[in-house]
């Protein structure tokens, strides 16, 4: 089997994009709609990566007056919401997020003395075990701090 990457014409533009192999699940071609040959149950992430030259259309805003504020739990913005519920992380846990006594004993042991390590540990926890969307599990979030009195937080999450 020919390992080398291929060239093949682009429908856009006419040049050469570069196609090869994806272990043995088939081929991939194309660099903004890949076309996959020959494999099944394969999952692609689409990552934007911003055109440059002539043609490329000039960027706009990313969020329209009166749109919903696209926020994510990244690690970041988790660290954050840790940090504003210093100890109260494990009422959050417990009452609204479905952690038993034992997982917050587990990571209470295991960050003594620091709630935000605590807090941003339980809620990575959560984050991975969703299957939901990112929008839904930020309206979970939500929900579970305004149960616990915290809408300051949950404010924070909505932008």
């Amino acid at each position: 089997m020919d390992k080398q990457p291929k060239a093949a014409p682009s429908a856009a533009t006419g040049s050469q994009q570069p196609t090869g192999n994806i272990g043995n699940m088939g081929t991939v071609s194309g660099s903004n709609n890949p076309i996959i040959v020959g494999a099944s149950g394969v999952s692609i992430t689409n990552y934007n990566y911003p055109m440059q030259g002539p043609g490329a259309p000039t960027p706009g805003p990313q969020q329209t007056p009166g749109q919903e504020p696209k926020a994510r739990l990244d690690d970041k913005t988790l660290h954050e919401v840790a940090e504003r519920l210093s100890a109260k992380w494990t009422t959050l846990a417990v009452k609204e997020l479905g952690f038993s006594t034992t997982q917050v004993e587990t990571i209470e042991n295991k960050f003594q003395n620091n709630y935000i390590r605590q807090g941003l540990d339980m809620l990575v926890s959560w984050k991975q075990a969703q299957s939901s969307s990112d929008k839904q599990q930020v309206t979970t979030l939500c929900t579970a701090l305004k149960n616990i009195g915290r809408e300051d937080i949950a404010k924070f999450l909505q932008g």
